[in-house]
């Protein structure tokens, strides 16, 4: 656009001095001596060459002037347009980044999840064993040691490791109310080597 401005103005000024040497003047006519006639003429031609380098100075001026409006505007769409690209750029650097946060949140998450699953299983296992081996043991027996036998109505007993107030009843023949009543007992609890009174039936 600024080559075509300067290409206007120089025909402009090329133009002017052919102008202005210019006389109005018929084809094939010859030349005549200088009179006031012919100097009034030159005036005129003068006068419409002065007339036509004005015009053609306000048209490459007016043309200038349009060129550089449309310059200017092309280069503030330029500038909107790159001031927007640059957001852009920003935009989908950002979108970028949290993408890959995500990704390796994502990640992380089924690493995690693995690993927990994993540890489950192993947890299971251990308690999956525990059950066989408690299930194939056989189930704890209860020796009822031979009673004292005491002057009184009483029998007295040694409480053993796994005995229980049913069980002691039930080998001696009486209720557990029995027991219990005969040795104040308020619970049902013992203690290992803990002595009882058996009422005799």
């Amino acid at each position: 656009m600024r080559l075509s401005v300067i290409s206007l103005f120089a025909a402009a000024a090329l133009a002017a001095p052919f102008i202005s040497a210019q006389t109005v003047q018929p084809a094939g006519a010859t030349p005549q001596p200088s009179t006031a006639a012919s100097a009034a003429t030159n005036t005129a031609t003068r006068t419409a060459s002065t007339g036509t380098r004005r015009d053609i100075v306000s048209y490459v001026e007016e043309l200038a002037g349009n060129t550089a409006a449309q310059l200017r505007a092309v280069q503030d769409e330029n500038a909107e347009l790159e001031t927007r690209m640059i957001a852009l750029e920003r935009k989908l650097a950002e979108l970028q980044e949290t993408n890959q946060k995500l990704l390796n949140e994502i990640a992380a998450v089924k690493r995690q999840a693995s690993a927990d699953a994993d540890a489950h299983e192993a947890q299971l296992k251990a308690i999956n064993s525990k059950l066989d081996k408690l299930a194939s043991m056989p189930p704890p027996t209860v020796t009822v040691p031979t009673p004292v036998s005491t002057a009184d109505d009483y029998d007295i007993y040694e409480v053993q490791k796994g005995a229980t107030l049913s069980v002691i009843a039930k080998a001696y023949n009486v209720t557990v109310q029995d027991i219990k009543k005969a040795n104040n007992l308020k619970s049902d609890m013992l203690q290992v080597g803990q002595k009882l009174k058996i009422p005799r039936k």
